[in-house]
């Protein structure tokens, strides 16, 4: 009897346990509108992709560099251009820039899509324009980038309208628009 109780515990240990809580999941919390959704980002479950790879991962890839703002095919073929733009990407969020997607860079478009629910760009231009007055419009091409603390920003090409409409550019500057509300000129 005791060493039939003492196989059961284990397995009934092994069916309650929750599965997939592995050490490297990350659960953010996004709230809009008072509504709290959780994210689970599993990066240490996709593959590792490089130039060649051919798979319905390398399709994921590509919609989700096209989804925070690279321009890049979806064909689910990992070629050289995706390879410049997922580059292009890891330069972007301080990754190492081997064209290489593993954990670190599925990680990276993983949170980058949380941030941008949190940190949109209306309510970066609006930030921006709170600090720079109403005259101002901006420009750039809605990519949420990293600085090398980590920090989420926009990049904006900031014209005063009054100088437009006089028939000049308008370019006072580039700023960084930060989540955390500063507005540094760059």
């Amino acid at each position: 009897m005791k060493k039939t109780l003492l196989v059961m515990i284990p397995a009934v240990a092994l069916m309650v346990a929750p599965v997939g809580t592995g050490a490297n999941s990350i659960t953010h919390a996004a709230s809009k509108d008072s509504q709290v959704q959780k994210v689970e980002t599993k990066a240490e479950t996709r593959p590792t992709l490089r130039k060649g790879s051919r798979s319905s991962y390398v399709r994921d890839l590509q919609q989700s560099l096209k989804d925070v703002k690279y321009t890049v095919g979806v064909d689910g073929i990992f070629g050289t251009q995706t390879q410049n733009i997922v580059r292009e990407f890891q330069v972007d969020h301080n990754l190492s820039s081997d064209g290489i997607v593993g954990p670190m860079t599925w990680y990276a478009l993983d949170e980058n899509k949380v941030e941008r629910k949190q940190f949109t760009e209306k309510a970066a231009i609006a930030l921006g324009t709170k600090k720079l007055g109403s005259k101002i419009v901006f420009s750039g091409d809605g990519r949420l980038l990293k600085d090398g603390k980590g920090k989420a920003y926009y990049i904006y090409k900031a014209a005063n309208k009054d100088w437009i409409d006089q028939g000049g550019t308008g370019t006072i500057g580039w700023f960084h628009i930060y989540k955390d509300g500063r507005v540094v000129e760059q």
